[in-house]
């Protein structure tokens, strides 16, 4: 067992967020958080990292136990490099390495306490993977989309969200035993997403997380705890089989909760009829029967935001036609040379890494952004309603009911009416709209693509901020809406429901697959450019010739110094340190090449073979410097 919470209970002033919270979990547990948007996940969060923060109850974790979290904020990155900053991420092992070095300048003495010292700090620099602490930075440096070439910049000069994922990437090299992740894929590409997923996976220690990514979550967990109405219930399986298991509980609760109300209510006509007639000591019996019934509660139906999108408006065959387009700002291309024609009712889906020009894209399309060359126009009697992640529609000073009144002049009872189907509600149209949540502005500016009556919907990811029933109406909405979409999202379910054709920007080009989500992973597996990959291994083989000519002319340059036994000894002692990383980290990746599993791709294949071989040459150099440095030692002795 690792962590265990007991009766955990929070309120803010009158209102109880959650009470009698109770779970455990066990060591190599993936566990997923869920609930709607304000229902507790991240307060519960926070409880687990302050104790304190609960009004009452207990959380205890295994003694020793190290805890990895990503901080809310930055504090933590200072005027530093990323590599300086990837580097403090577990100073730990920062510490041992300088014992490790310092005991091996005396170990030859033979010093019994000196011996003693050094095992335990070898034991437990192996324990957090010390052997491995610069490959695992660099892996998910790579994971998370920080190219070697960008490990040298100032971590401050970083925007804010490669801040966020610096903070990430921080978390997960830091030999925790225990992560909490809030939100991890905020600020996430499908790719670095699939990334992470793998690494939680191959994650030894216990994890719990909130996410409203059903993809993510579905990859990941193995047990998910809801947070509903103040409760918490606990569900084995991933979040599709949270889902079967949640919609047959539901459905027992209700017959069981309707079957109870039905005998109640005629237990209390029995009761009112003959409270004081001949039967009336057998009405009392039924009302003590009554008082002590367990009374079964009702299911939770979360209220849900009514999105219907009108009938698409009759729009020529052609709706946007693209010509040699090149997007970009200033002297920056992002993607260029496209050509591509959208026909109606086609529902597309726009895919890429962050940085890749999407918005860019699609802001150019609308007129918003000027091309760098050629050109895109709409079809006839083609209607835009765009969603922008930006939210430039919602004046941040206005109400609600100001902004709408003032933008489609309805009067206040419809306008209030049509807010409160997406769930605002009496004062609620009173808020200024730039206090609002990001989820809630979302919804705003979802109700006016349903007032705004268009056959041509442009969205750059209409469901961020949104929790998982929100998402799922906004993707029926868009399931049966007879127009035409074009969608940026990084959410792989919205993707796969409604797209029946992909497009991806990737290496400043656009690839058009005319098929769903499934076609397009198929055809993008296919599209493996082993070519590439065999010229890339072939460069890293001659670059490491080269390192290996270099390092023999200096090793043998090396070994004609004159050493004295103290430099010999602790020469040796590093040698024989780097020959034990270099094993360990081979070890592991043969382990890795002895998985079937591993080999269903090629491409991975290629890979780890060419990693074998790296690790290989290095160890037979630094087996000859061994060999050279004692053959030195052996000329002192004689």
């Amino acid at each position: 067992m690792q962590v265990i919470a007991e009766n955990i209970a929070k309120s803010f002033g009158i209102n109880t967020i959650f009470s009698d919270i109770n779970f455990k979990i066990s060591k190599g547990e993936k566990i997923g958080l869920v609930g709607v948007n304000g229902s507790g996940k991240t307060t519960l969060l926070r409880i687990l990292l302050d104790p304190s923060y609960a009004d009452s109850g207990l959380i205890r974790f295994d003694t020793g136990l190290k805890v990895g979290y990503v901080e809310q904020g930055f504090g933590a990155i200072k005027d530093e490099t990323i590599w300086e900053f990837m580097l403090r991420a577990c100073p730990e092992i920062l510490v041992l390495r300088e014992k490790l070095e310092r005991l091996e300048e005396t170990i030859s003495s033979g010093n019994e306490e000196v011996l003693n010292d050094y095992g335990k700090a070898t034991a437990r620099y192996e324990h957090l993977d010390g052997y491995n602490y610069e490959i695992t930075i660099k892996k998910v440096l790579l994971g998370l989309a920080f190219p070697e070439d960008m490990w040298q910049d100032n971590a401050l000069n970083l925007s804010g969200g490669q801040k966020t994922r610096l903070m990430l990437a921080s978390a997960l090299v830091s030999s925790p035993d225990f992560l909490i992740l809030d939100e991890p894929t905020n600020h996430l590409d499908i790719k670095m997403m699939e990334w992470l997923e793998g690494y939680l996976r191959d994650y030894k220690g216990g994890l719990i997380l909130v996410s409203h990514d059903r993809a993510f979550l579905d990859n990941v967990t193995t047990r998910i705890l809801e947070m509903e109405k103040g409760k918490l219930k606990s569900f084995p399986g991933n979040y599709t089989k949270y889902l079967v298991q949640k919609e047959i509980q539901t459905k027992t609760q209700e017959a069981a909760y309707n079957a109870q109300q039905e005998y109640i209510a005629d237990t209390e006509a029995y009761i009112r009829k003959f409270k004081a007639g001949i039967k009336s000591k057998m009405a009392r019996g039924r009302q003590s029967q009554l008082d002590r019934l367990e009374r079964i509660d009702a299911p939770v139906y979360n209220e849900e935001f009514n999105l219907r999108l009108p009938p698409a408006p009759e729009s020529g065959e052609k709706v946007l036609s693209i010509e040699y387009l090149t997007v970009g700002y200033g002297e920056k291309v992002l993607a260029k040379d496209i050509t591509l024609e959208v026909r109606k009712g086609e529902k597309i889906a726009l895919l890429g890494a962050n940085g890749t020009g999407k918005t860019t894209l699609l802001r150019t399309i609308l007129g918003e952004t000027d091309s760098i060359s050629g050109r895109s126009k709409l079809g006839s009697r083609v209607q835009v309603g765009y969603f922008s992640q930006s939210y430039e529609r919602l004046n941040p000073k206005q109400t609600l009911l100001d902004n709408f009144l003032t933008e489609y002049g309805f009067t206040e009872e419809r306008t209030r009416s049509m807010l409160g189907g997406m769930l605002f509600h009496g004062d609620d149209v009173f808020k200024e709209i730039g206090t609002l949540s990001g989820g809630q502005k979302a919804r705003l500016v979802l109700l006016k693509l349903v007032l705004d009556g268009a056959n041509f919907l442009v969205l750059d990811e209409p469901t961020n901020h949104l929790d998982i029933l929100a998402k799922e109406t906004v993707e029926a909405a868009l399931a049966l809406f007879d127009g035409t979409i074009l969608v940026v999202s990084h959410d792989r379910y919205l993707v796969n429901d409604i797209a029946d054709r992909i497009w991806e920007i990737e290496d400043k080009k656009i690839y058009d697959y005319k098929g769903d989500y499934d076609y397009y992973l198929n055809e993008k597996s296919k599209r493996s450019q082993v070519g590439v990959n065999n010229k890339n291994i072939e460069q890293k083989v001659e670059k490491k010739i080269v390192e290996k000519v270099t390092t023999d002319t200096t090793s043998k340059k090396a070994a004609q110094r004159k050493y004295s036994p103290q430099e010999l000894a602790k020469l040796l002692g590093k040698i024989e340190l780097s020959i034990r990383e270099q094993e360990a980290m081979k070890s592991i990746l043969e382990r890795e090449m002895e998985d079937p599993n591993n080999h269903l791709d090629a491409e991975n294949s290629v890979r780890m073979a060419a990693e074998h071989k790296v690790f290989e040459d290095k160890l037979a150099e630094l087996m000859e410097k061994w060999e050279l440095l004692m053959e030195a030692q052996e000329s002192l002795n004689e």
